[in-house]
């Protein structure tokens, strides 16, 4: 099944994984828009003798991901600042206290572009279709930088979360993939890139962590064990 003419809001699956927390939450229904900038690759001329000019290409610089959402809870605010308690996970901060004080943490987040009709839920939980093509976009190494809130009495509340990732990692490796295809794999052609395994296509390694999903009765992510977890 080939991938639509185009997406619309209901289409999209926004997963949130915080780093070495093994815990994965959707963040459909609370994020009005969001947008991708930089990344840009500037070059640099340099004069020689002669009338000769060199082209040099600088690094690419950093790139920025940016999310106008609804706020109800401290969800996003966990995002920009953390949690000093273990275990933390967007979606599940009720009792918890957020501090300017926290350690912030950086996040691997992933849209899954895939038509609403074909995305399995159960309850809370929403998860693409394996048998349907699925467009997914994966950012990670996030930074949150800032999260600008608003509130006025014939609106409602909201704010704007933006996040700041490099290019690469210390390691050389991207943090910033897109793809698509069908369900998951390590053989070439049309199945999504797997983050189940280092070996073929398998980004494990390169998008550091395991993730993959659950299509049985009881739609689930599965983050993998503590040696495959985001950022382990």
């Amino acid at each position: 099944m080939a991938l639509p003419d185009h997406f619309e809001g209901e289409d999209v699956i926004i997963t949130f994984e915080r780093e070495d927390s093994g815990l994965v939450s959707n963040a459909e229904g609370k994020v009005l828009s969001w947008n991708v900038g930089g990344g840009a690759q500037p070059t640099e001329d340099v004069y020689a003798f002669g009338g000769k000019t060199f082209n040099f290409q600088k690094p690419r610089e950093k790139f920025t991901l940016s999310f106008e959402v609804m706020i109800n809870n401290s969800d996003f605010d966990f995002v920009q600042f953390g949690s000093g308690t273990s275990g933390a996970a967007f979606g599940s901060m009720t009792g918890r206290v957020v501090s300017s004080a926290d350690t912030t943490s950086r996040w691997r987040i992933i849209f899954w572009f895939q038509t609403a009709a074909s995305h399995l839920a159960t309850g809370t939980v929403v998860v693409p279709d394996k048998t349907v093509s699925c467009y997914r976009m994966i950012f990670c190494d996030c930074k949150a930088v800032t999260f600008e809130k608003e509130f006025s009495a014939e609106e409602y509340m909201k704010g704007t979360l933006n996040l700041e990732f490099s290019a690469t990692d210390s390691n050389g490796y991207a943090n910033y993939f897109e793809d698509e295809g069908i369900g998951v794999g390590t053989a070439a052609g049309t199945t999504l890139a797997s983050l189940t395994t280092s070996a073929g296509k398998g980004l494990l390694t390169k998008a550091k962590g395991y993730l993959d999903w659950s299509v049985t009765t009881t739609r689930s992510w599965t983050e993998g064990t503590t040696s495959t977890w985001y950022r382990t």
